[in-house]
């Protein structure tokens, strides 16, 4: 099983970034994502790994537990890492600015 760790470590390639977005298959936070990277005039794969820095510097420990609980239980633990990540920073005001 991958460390989160390294999940955290390939979250820093932006190519990287676009291919486990793809490999969540979850469209709607895909569409979600394109659209909140266009209102703060960047693309996918920036604000994704803005979403990932602010995740590991302000997420609580109850987000930390989910994100957690999510890698244990997916087939593709990269993904899900990247999935949980995201759905928490488009729910908070100041991440990814």
């Amino acid at each position: 099983m991958t460390t989160l760790g390294e999940i955290l470590e390939l979250l820093e390639d932006p190519s990287e970034v676009q291919r486990l977005m793809a490999e969540a298959g979850d469209i709607a936070i895909v569409a979600r994502l394109d659209q909140a990277a266009g209102d703060r005039g960047c693309d996918a794969g920036a604000f994704a790994l803005q979403a990932v820095e602010d995740f590991t510097r302000r997420a609580d420990d109850e987000a930390w537990v989910k994100l957690i609980g999510r890698i244990q239980d997916a087939q593709a633990p990269g993904a899900a890492c990247l999935n949980e990540m995201l759905r928490w920073a488009l729910t908070h005001s100041n991440a990814a600015r």
